[in-house]
């Protein structure tokens, strides 16, 4: 049963809109460099997030198992990313074909029905939080390492790309969250 489908047929997606998820979702097929991340740019209340959440479903169409939204580093941003994608994929979610959860309230442990489920983390942009997932992988559920995952920075411009001097020294170093990111991506 497709996802992108039923979401754009339940929220009316224009022709645009549609012709955008899809470039995206097939250059994301092609995409093999966790070096050469993708992005998408829009201003203020241009419908980025309507567009980022119709990729994930199609993401999901095409194989994708895991879809993890990063935040930035407020809980009220993280509860209302999470509130966005349930309505947006309810219908999914009460069908048992998407489990969706912010890291920090992760169910522990997943179920085995879960684990068979797409998944949808959303986490703030804060260490904890990306420990917390990169433990989801490393430790916790090894086997989520084989799976296809589409890691979408709702907030790029929040310590995506960071770059600051050394304490007491002029040498440059990357940010601590920019750092984890590249680790995170070059591990799934």
């Amino acid at each position: 049963m497709s996802f992108y489908p039923r979401l754009r047929d339940r929220r009316k997606d224009d022709e645009a809109l549609q012709r955008c998820i899809e470039n995206v979702v097939d250059q994301l097929d092609h995409a093999n460099d966790p070096n050469k991340p993708g992005m998408l740019l829009g201003k203020i209340q241009s419908g980025k997030t309507r567009a980022f959440l119709g990729i994930i479903a199609r993401a999901f169409d095409r194989d994708f198992d895991i879809a993890i939204v990063l935040t930035k580093g407020t809980k009220t941003l993280a509860k209302q990313t999470v509130k966005r994608i349930g309505l947006d994929f309810k219908e999914f979610i009460d069908n048992d074909e998407i489990v969706l959860f912010d890291i920090m309230s992760a169910p522990d442990p997943l179920t085995k029905a879960e684990l068979r489920r797409k998944i949808i983390i959303v986490a703030k942009k804060q260490v904890q939080n990306l420990s917390r997932i990169q433990s989801l992988f490393d430790e916790k559920y090894p086997a989520l390492k084989d799976r296809r995952v589409l890691l979408v920075d709702d907030e790029a411009d929040m310590a995506s790309v960071r770059f600051a001097k050394k304490k007491g020294s002029q040498d440059i170093e990357q940010g601590t969250i920019a750092k984890q990111m590249d680790t995170l991506r070059g591990g799934l």
